[in-house]
């Protein structure tokens, strides 16, 4: 039972680093995996593989190596050289996906209550230096607090769209024609959607690990967590795609649903 509780626990905080502004508030899927219609649901499969076999492996490698830190398990397996690059790049793309994530939650408030992008951007910023000073098992409490509400409202979500929508897949996937892809392909806007997650989650996947004693507990937890990404970021897709029409021009389109849903759920 312990070592089940421990899973779950690595689990739900793996999702709390993944899921971010982008996933959360349905963006990042309008742009990488809606824009192509109906075939994104392929990128989605392929997403979600790989996010379980990478959750499954940096979780055990920092439970391996007993990791503080992604450069204690980078300086064990590769060159030194390697290792600096690939250090200063993770410690680059935290810096610059902050600020995304500071941005997301502007427009959130925004969206919701009329703040100022600026000063919800600034409130969250707060936040996050608050939680930055409480020790390793702390955050990873606060991280895991969120996931079940993340789950919870995709879930949600997900069943009012299919039992309110209208399945019309052709007319559905002709509303996404004019929604702009950063890529030519869901093949490759599905690899470069997962980079971008795998850059997110690496560094604080092995810190996670190196907080585990049993192997096997880490594989488990490494591995349900990112399944459980998978199943957000399909539930998302699914009821992102029932609900085009509303979501599409909408800066925070999972919002945007859960609002027609109910005002008082687009509260919490």
């Amino acid at each position: 039972m312990k070592e089940f509780k421990e899973s779950v626990s690595i689990a739900m905080a793996y999702v709390g680093v993944i899921v971010g502004a982008g996933l959360s508030s349905g963006q990042d899927i309008l742009q990488y995996f809606l824009s192509f219609g109906k075939q994104g649901i392929w990128g989605i499969l392929l997403f979600c593989v790989l996010n379980v076999v990478f959750g499954k492996i940096i979780v055990t490698l920092g439970s391996y190596f007993r990791s503080n830190s992604h450069s204690e398990v980078l300086g064990a397996i590769a060159a030194p050289v390697t290792n600096r690059i690939i250090d200063w790049t993770l410690i680059a793309a935290g810096f610059i996906i902050g600020f995304v994530m500071l941005a997301g939650a502007g427009s959130n408030l925004n969206q919701q209550f009329g703040i100022p992008s600026w000063a919800g951007a600034l409130f969250c910023a707060l936040l996050i230096i608050a939680v930055t000073f409480l020790d390793f098992d702390k955050i990873t409490k606060v991280l895991g607090i969120f996931t079940p509400v993340v789950i919870l409202f995709i879930v949600l979500i997900t069943a009012y769209s299919i039992s309110t929508k209208p399945l019309d897949i052709a007319a559905l996937s002709s509303e996404t024609a004019g929604i702009p892809s950063p890529l030519p392909n869901i093949w490759l806007s599905a690899l470069n959607y997962f980079s971008l997650c795998a850059m997110t989650g690496v560094s604080m996947g092995f810190v996670l690990g190196g907080s585990i004693v049993r192997i096997g507990t880490a594989e488990k937890g490494g591995a349900l967590g990112g399944a459980l990404v998978g199943l957000i970021i399909t539930g998302a897709y699914i009821s992102m795609f029932l609900n085009i029409g509303m979501v599409k021009g909408a800066e925070m389109p999972i919002l945007e649903i859960v609002n027609a849903i109910s005002p008082v759920l687009g509260l919490v």
